[in-house]
């Protein structure tokens, strides 16, 4: 007799899933679920259900035989039933910009003998000025453990605070001014004639309240809710629309340009030598149209003598240090003319914590039949060779991830002279996708690509 059949379980029942059988007073209405993508930052008690399913996109599932070691596994924020003062709470941050809600979905689905039976729900401007340095952190570093908490992926189902840590979470909300887009209201259970609640929220009050941040929802005394959505619309702040508006700009080597990508390999741009190429190599650079990833590029090893402490130079705000990786381009139909260099594309697509801190650009004059490409190669930057003169054409200039940086003959320097190399020195190491160089050619019988 096979002893496995009296342990193994019945298939569980079949897991039931329904949208609102009620249409929503707000969607369609162009307002966006300013929840969605937010994050719980502090939760009272997590015991029966997470507080992040309350701001999940989906619908709620229900499957009726379905148990955990902490009772009835349910698909929403529920909380134990209470036996200690007070009752429980958690706050979440919005995922992006500031709000401006119009209308508030509260659904209790499949909570029908144990949904929160009165709720409120509060909003609250928290941007800090102390912690505007911290990019987003200063959304999430105000309140206790919740870095913690967001590293792990959020709560954990079968947990709770302690005093201590409430306490300390209430007094961290005690320095943001509250306020009350719902107040105290009963929900209904969830059963599907019962369990949609809508409630809009008056025009005095979305005014009195636009800009928030955060939201508080408050249970009375415990219990649990389904799902939460809160309608209206984002209102980006200003760093954030700067970003998009770059993200929307046509990147300056896609425009129409006078003067051909002489670096370009279709061309005739090659890349020659390089001093690491431990993650690419430099012919990437002279590549045509972008990179597709990190690995489209030439990236170096990380420089194995930098200091234990970076230390900035006061007066040009950069790492002072000497150390650098090279890359030596020659320059495709003949290199420039006379009329010198006119400008210089240096892109970092896709290199988001890897670019160069900065980089400077020396170009030469190679015309000579007696210089070869292995000649210029071999004048490196700390050889001192003198068989040729490597003289700047952009100083050294910081960089940022993931964009094109354009520099302008005005920005140039020695923009008149023949220049047929030039040589990428970047600081101390890191990754480019892309380097274009452009001005008017030596060789002018030769058709170039723009």
């Amino acid at each position: 007799e096979d002893v496995s059949q009296h342990d193994s379980k019945p298939p569980l029942t079949e897991a039931r899933c329904v949208a609102p059988v009620q249409n929503s007073p707000f969607r369609g209405e162009k307002f966006v679920n300013l929840a969605s993508s937010s994050h719980v930052l502090f939760a009272t008690d997590e015991w029966f259900a997470r507080a992040e399913n309350l701001i999940q996109d989906s619908d709620p599932v229900f499957v009726p035989d379905l148990y955990c070691p902490q009772g009835k596994v349910m698909d929403g924020w529920e909380t134990r039933r209470r036996r200690e003062a007070g009752h429980d709470w958690c706050v979440i941050a919005l995922g992006s910009g500031q709000g401006n809600v119009h209308g508030i979905e509260l659904d209790t689905a499949f909570f029908t003998g144990n949904q929160a039976p009165r709720i409120s729900i509060e909003v609250a401007n928290c941007r800090s000025e102390v912690l505007e340095d911290e990019a987003d952190g200063w959304k999430f570093t105000w309140m206790p453990g919740a870095v913690t908490r967001l590293a792990q992926g959020g709560g954990i189902q079968g947990t709770g605070m302690s005093t201590n840590q409430v306490r300390r979470a209430q007094e961290a909300c005690d320095k943001f001014d509250w306020n009350e887009i719902l107040p105290m209201t009963e929900l209904q259970p969830g059963y599907e004639e019962t369990r949609m609640h809508y409630f809009v929220v008056p025009d005095d009050l979305r005014e009195r309240t636009e800009g928030f941040t955060h939201v508080r929802v408050n249970y009375f005394p415990d219990g649990g809710v389904a799902r939460m959505r809160l309608w209206g619309h984002v209102i980006e702040d200003e760093e954030a629309i700067n970003e998009k508006d770059e993200e929307l700009n046509v990147p300056p080597s896609a425009l129409p340009y006078a003067d051909p990508e002489l670096s370009c390999e279709i061309n005739g741009g090659r890349g020659l030598s390089c001093s690491n190429k431990h993650y690419g190599v430099p012919e990437n650079l002279i590549k045509s149209g972008y990179g597709r990833d990190m690995g489209d590029g030439w990236e170096t090893a990380r420089h194995p003598e930098r200091p234990p402490v970076l230390i900035k130079d006061p007066k040009t705000n950069l790492t002072d240090s000497p150390l650098m990786d090279w890359a030596v381009l020659k320059l495709g139909m003949g290199g420039c003319s006379e009329a010198g260099i006119s400008r210089i594309i240096l892109d970092t697509a896709f290199f988001k914590g890897n670019f160069p801190e900065s980089v400077q650009i020396e170009g030469c004059d190679a015309s000579s039949l007696e210089i070869n490409d292995d000649m210029v190669c071999g004048v490196s930057p700390r050889c001192g060779d003198v068989r040729l003169e490597w003289f700047p054409l952009l100083t050294r200039s910081r960089m940022g991830p993931d964009r094109e940086h354009e520099f302008l003959k005005d920005t140039l320097v020695n923009t008149d002279g023949k220049v047929t190399h030039v040589r990428v020195s970047i600081f101390p190491d890191g990754g480019l996708s892309r380097v274009r160089v452009y001005g008017q050619p030596a060789k002018s019988d030769v058709r170039f690509l723009h």
